[in-house]
């Protein structure tokens, strides 16, 4: 876990009443996957008369259709828990509406104190998911340690984030001596406080600026030198290439703090230590960067950023003014130059993560092909289901055969036979039901049916098979994969241009919904049919087969309406075709609008549904298109087989 203490206002003006309005309200933040409504959203005016009003209907009792606030947990200092809209609360106000108004009138009884709204944020990691009740009490175990015990304050825990967190608003001004708490050093006690409650509940250890020692003490995190600059990271994760940051932190920064730990370092050690890896040194406005020396006109680094020593201010103060690199043209060996920065390079070994992945693909080879000797081999178990049967029914018929030699009264024997058969019965009834439990009991083991592939490979694992074990690691990365994707890996789609957007249609046999994130669905009887999401069209599978016809004619309209810069389709040859000739009923009607693939595979595809097309409807040689792509009006569009198209939105 961590503490982040937001940066407050340079006026001073913080107010309890927004701080507690935001950390306890978060319908008004919308979802991604929320549906847009033509209707506006009404959103709780954050005004201090609105506010005021609120507070005003509470004391009152009159509670509005808006307010959800349950008290969960009422405790004997006077602390409550509650939910206050979906979001989890505790306080120590005398309730969550009036926080803020209490807040304030103690707060005004110090003419000293200019801010006493003091706002932290406890969060802790994306695996992570503490409890409520630890949260609360992290929160009042922080508050103790800055010396606000007895504070007002307010907690609220937010999960609507990739980090779990919560929000502590505090009133630094005491309830009951109306002094201000001092909180010179906050940040500093609030880490010291991470690391003794990460302890406790079991969290996992964050960065911070104190760490546990030897003999369980408290010691201070060591000197780290600082994070990259700004676009460093990025460049290297997007163009797989070193930057020259990396390049020198990784080349010459040891060495600088060897030259300045032995207390020998002079301006011409610093520059020989720099060439040898070829780079250089030199003076740039009032600092120093560091350059590439056979590029000097490329990109440069702040020098202070390699290695925070390496400023004029510093070590001009112990080894004087700065000195420029010496001539390099002698013959020295000391002069050389043995590594470069090479910007081309690609930044992986692409050799060795091949060999990597190759023996992971030859290992998971090997473990499919020992599950398939297992299926081979694996033997059902045999419970003798006919011999057990054949024995209960042998019984009973000597049990008959015995009445026939004994019993020479017909009425008796009759009478008898019956009892036998009801016995025979009820015998055949308990053993199903005794095969019924065995079978149950071998189900349970995994050895009535031979294990799926992914059980089998867990068992595997659990026996320390690391082909196993990467199998599996496998599996969730996609089902990770998987879950990203909104449409869980339909591979069923039309892939277009970039932000190849087009606009949102209203049709008669379909609902349209549309969502915040610019996602368009198509329904049909309450089912998805079509989604548009501008880059790429996903076809759904309908409830027969004119529904999925109706799905591709509509899929292939709204293509159609797009640029048509790229378009290509995803999925098997039947979905292919059905597209393409969903697409050929569009180009033989006579619009503006023009169906057309850029994968030449599948272009020659079309021309061949085409011309099968145009035969099968009698269809005239087909004219050079002098329709223009460029206008793109909306206009009727029916086609003469009775669909309908897409039209828009009448605004």
């Amino acid at each position: 876990m961590n503490v982040i203490i937001p940066q407050k206002r340079g006026d001073k003006g913080s107010s309890f009443n927004r701080l507690v309005s935001y950390i306890s309200d978060r319908g008004d933040k919308p979802k991604d996957d929320d549906l847009v409504s033509a209707a506006p959203r009404q959103n709780a005016s954050r005004t201090k008369k609105a506010m005021f009003d609120r507070l005003v209907d509470y004391a009152d009792r009159n509670d509005g259709g808006d307010r959800a606030v349950v008290i969960t947990d009422v405790f004997p200092d006077g602390r409550q828990r509650l939910i206050s809209g979906g979001i989890s609360c505790e306080t120590n106000c005398f309730s969550w509406e009036t926080s803020a108004a209490e807040m304030n009138m103690v707060a005004a009884q110090s003419r000293r104190c200019q801010d006493p709204v003091y706002h932290f944020i406890l969060s802790w990691r994306e695996n992570e998911l503490p409890a409520d009740a630890q949260i609360f009490e992290c929160a009042e175990h922080c508050i103790r340690q800055l010396g606000m015990e007895g504070h007002q304050y307010v907690t609220a825990i937010h999960q609507d984030t990739d980090n779990t967190h919560c929000h502590v608003a505090v009133n630094r001004v005491n309830p009951i001596t109306y002094k201000a708490a001092a909180l010179w050093n906050d940040a500093d006690t609030l880490q010291k406080s991470c690391r003794v409650l990460e302890r406790k509940y079991g969290f996992i250890q964050d960065n911070g600026s104190w760490q546990w020692g030897v003999n369980d003490q408290l010691v201070r995190t060591p000197f780290r030198y600082g994070s990259a600059p700004q676009g460093t990271v990025p460049l290297q994760v997007y163009s797989n290439t070193e930057s020259l940051y990396h390049y020198a932190v990784n080349e010459v920064r040891e060495k600088i703090s060897a030259l300045i730990q032995s207390r020998e370092i002079t301006w011409r050690k610093v520059h020989l230590a720099l060439h040898e890896r070829g780079l250089g040194l030199r003076e740039q406005g009032e600092g120093l960067v560091i350059y590439d020396f056979l590029r000097p006109e490329g990109p440069v680094v702040k020098a202070s950023s390699v290695h925070p020593t390496l400023t004029k201010f510093r070590l001009e103060a112990h080894i004087g003014a700065f000195e420029g690199p010496p001539i390099f043209e002698h013959e020295e060996w000391s002069y050389g130059i043995f590594a470069t920065y090479q910007p081309e390079f690609e930044l992986r070994d692409k050799d060795a993560r091949f060999d990597r992945r190759q023996a992971r693909a030859e290992a998971r080879l090997d473990l499919k092909m020992r599950y398939k000797r297992y299926r081979d081999a694996w033997e059902k178990p045999d419970l003798h289901v006919k011999d057990r049967y054949q024995q209960v029914a042998a019984r009973y018929q000597a049990m008959k055969e015995d009445v026939k030699r004994s019993q020479h009264d017909p009425l008796l024997r009759k009478l008898l036979y019956r009892v036998a058969e009801f016995d025979r019965m009820k015998a055949m009834a308990e053993l199903r039901i005794e095969l019924r439990e065995e079978r149950q009991v071998l189900a349970d083991k995994g050895v009535l049916r031979p294990l799926a592939y992914r059980p089998w490979v867990e068992h595997q694992a659990l026996r320390g098979d690391v082909a196993a074990v990467s199998q599996l690691r496998g599996f969730a990365y996609r089902e990770k994969r998987k879950g990203r994707t909104p449409d869980g890996g339909f591979d069923h789609l039309i892939q277009c241009g970039p932000a190849d957007d087009s606009a949102v249609y209203k049709l008669r046999s379909y609902t349209t919904h549309l969502h915040r994130d610019g996602t368009v669905e198509y329904l049909r009887d309450g089912r998805v049919g079509v989604i548009d999401r501008g880059d790429r069209v996903h076809v759904k599978p309908g409830f027969n087969d004119d529904d999925e016809l109706d799905n591709y004619r509509l899929a292939a309209n709204l293509v159609s309406t797009k640029s048509g810069d790229a378009v290509r389709i995803v999925g098997d040859e039947q979905f292919v075709d059905q597209v393409l000739d969903a697409g050929c009923a569009i180009n033989h009607r006579d619009d503006q609008y023009v169906f057309q693939v850029t994968d030449p595979d599948q272009m020659a595809r079309y021309k061949v549904i085409e011309r099968d097309h145009r035969q099968y409807y009698s269809y005239d040689e087909p004219e050079e298109s002098t329709r223009s792509r460029a206008s793109r009006d909306q206009v009727d569009d029916a086609p003469d087989d009775g669909y309908q198209p897409p039209r828009p939105f009448v605004g």
